[in-house]
């Protein structure tokens, strides 16, 4: 995109573009709103469901598809990399790995991962702060791009970042700036951003029916009228919704990324409500990577090609959750008139409302002057299948998660030995791998702006063993035609037997040595185990050479000895 010189053309063009950029941003709000409280509390609202199956199935299958404490990197080098850099890349890839974790990346990701299934996707952004890499959270309702059929965002000429920053926080950041003055004094005289707060706001209050439901669905926002009537308040506990409360004075910023063709670079113009204009200056003023915005798009799963936001996995399970609700009040509701059935009474004349609600209480009795009279109970017959239905339902939303019973742990009819066990495990894996895929392509892309902006920003020395030689390097000093992969599918517990069975099989080919063999395996303490076996190694080694020695001067070892 051509930026205009002239100063109002191009706040004019800005405008214009954060308008294109947040057109569904409310329309998306509303909707995460109800996904949110759909994987939270099991309902539509926060009021909740007496089991929130959507919520523990969002947490197993996260469980599968990343684990924080299993991933390593590797690098991949390009064509053009030079010969050198392949030493290089093993303590580069160390680094990546040592600045995943030391920035608590590692769980940030695996919240961004979850909580993408709730949504359909979220957003992560990184930066070089205080010589170090930091990332952060960013929900996809604080997010607008300029195309929504274009699944990438590096396709993107234009995409906004919508936050909010004390005044106090906006005073400093303009430290040393000439316009701070008129900047402060202009700032959030009037909201241009009318969301409400997450978690709170009308749009909740409306919607009473699952997501894309039809008119004529039942709504089960957190109570069947006249079932809880009968259950003593159905035993619901407090309802809190779990809103973030913020007394102190917010400002409501934007920072809008257009690329700017003649700087090859985005542009990053950031505004303070309403229509302030901080700044406006390249992104690599900001510290980002030049070319690269600093934004990842995490996503759990590849199915739409053609919507940015990707498609919710709990949008699919809110008709199974109503169901599942639905049916276990009315089971709830059976289950009470078994214990105090409903009753008529004939013949009982003159009969007090207090007398009626006294009877049916142990040790209580009822006599009448009329011979006739009598009372009837009219328990419902039970049936003997009442549970079946909520394990089918369970069954469904396990099947939507492509989760078997192998693979959580549960036997299947006819399995009897262990390699049947792990065929038919590895055999039903194949959707929750598709995901863990997809989970492992965010990763190295964030890994990747994690090494970059190391090679822009560090000054840390790195060594590279080079013809035998430890040679020292900075990482500005390394290739920029690399990939950053997740070394031997590391992120996911699903493939933790497939690696350490590959791993076995080179070390029995003596493709790698013990080393290696114990970096694939990851097992705790695994420095100490290295330093252990350099001790074996260096043992086994003498052993060896005094046997040689021996051998050629015609002798042997003694027995069982060196």
């Amino acid at each position: 995109m051509k930026l205009p010189a002239d100063l109002g053309e191009r706040s004019a063009l800005y405008d214009e573009l954060v308008r294109q950029c947040t057109a569904s941003r409310t329309d998306r709000f509303n909707f995460y709103q109800v996904l949110r409280n759909y994987y939270l509390f099991g309902s539509a609202d926060a009021k909740g469901a007496p089991y929130n199956k959507i919520g523990s199935t969002v947490e197993t299958l996260s469980s599968f598809i990343y684990s924080p404490d299993t991933l390593r990197f590797s690098l991949h080098l390009g064509t053009e990399a030079p010969h050198d850099d392949i030493a290089k890349a093993v303590p580069l890839a160390k680094e990546v790995t040592e600045q995943w974790r030391v920035s608590k990346t590692h769980i940030l990701f695996g919240m961004a991962l979850r909580w993408s299934q709730v949504f359909g996707c979220m957003l992560m952004k990184g930066m070089w702060v205080n010589n170090r890499f930091r990332s952060y959270l960013v929900e996809p309702h604080q997010f607008g791009v300029l195309r929504e059929d274009f699944p990438e965002l590096s396709d993107q000429e234009a995409f906004t970042h919508h936050y909010t920053i004390t005044k106090t926080q906006l005073a400093h950041n303009l430290t040393g700036n000439p316009r701070k003055d008129s900047i402060m004094a202009r700032v959030g005289q009037s909201r241009t951003d009318n969301l409400p707060p997450l978690s709170s706001g009308l749009s909740r209050l409306l919607i009473g029916s699952p997501v894309g439901g039809l008119a004529v669905s039942t709504a089960i926002p957190g109570a069947m009228s006249g079932v809880d009537s009968g259950l003593g308040g159905g035993g619901r506990g407090p309802s809190y919704d779990y809103s973030p409360h913020v007394e102190a004075d917010l400002i409501d910023m934007c920072d809008l990324y257009v690329w700017d063709d003649e700087q090859d670079d985005y542009q990053v113009v950031t505004r303070a409500a309403p229509e302030v204009v901080i700044y406006d200056r390249p992104s690599r003023w900001m510290g980002h990577v030049k070319g690269i915005g600093p934004f990842v798009k995490v996503i759990p799963e590849f199915n739409l090609y053609d919507y940015f936001w990707g498609g919710s996995f709990v949008a699919r399970l809110t008709w199974l959750q109503e169901w599942r609700t639905q049916r276990t009040y009315e089971i709830r509701a059976l289950l009470a008139k078994q214990v105090n059935p409903p009753m008529t009474m004939i013949g009982m004349g003159g009969i007090q409302d207090e007398k009626f609600q006294a009877y049916g209480t142990s040790g209580s009795r009822l006599s009448s002057a009329v011979p006739t009279g009598k009372v009837d109970v009219h328990a419902p017959e039970m049936p003997t299948d009442i549970f079946a239905e909520v394990a089918q339902i369970d069954t469904m939303f396990d099947d939507q998660a492509g989760l078997g019973h192998v693979l959580q742990g549960k036997g299947e009819p006819g399995v009897r030995s262990r390699g049947q066990a792990d065929l038919m495990a590895r055999l039903g894996s194949s959707r929750p791998k598709e995901r863990a895929i997809a989970a492992e392509e965010c990763a190295e892309e964030v890994a990747g702006l994690i090494l970059r902006l190391t090679q822009d920003h560090s000054e840390q020395r790195f060594q590279a063993l080079i013809d035998g030689k430890l040679i020292p390097f900075t990482a500005e000093q390394f290739t920029r035609d690399y990939e950053v992969k997740v070394d031997g599918h590391s992120s996911s517990p699903i493939f933790v037997e497939d690696r350490k069975h590959d791993a076995t099989t080179l070390h029995e080919a003596k493709a790698i040595d013990r080393a290696t063999l114990l970096d694939m395996y990851d097992p705790p303490n695994l420095q100490e185990l290295k330093e252990r076996l350099k001790v074996i190694e260096k043992q086994e080694a003498e052993a060896k050479q005094l046997e040689l020695q021996m051998m050629a001067q015609g002798g042997r070892p003694p027995k069982g000895k060196p």
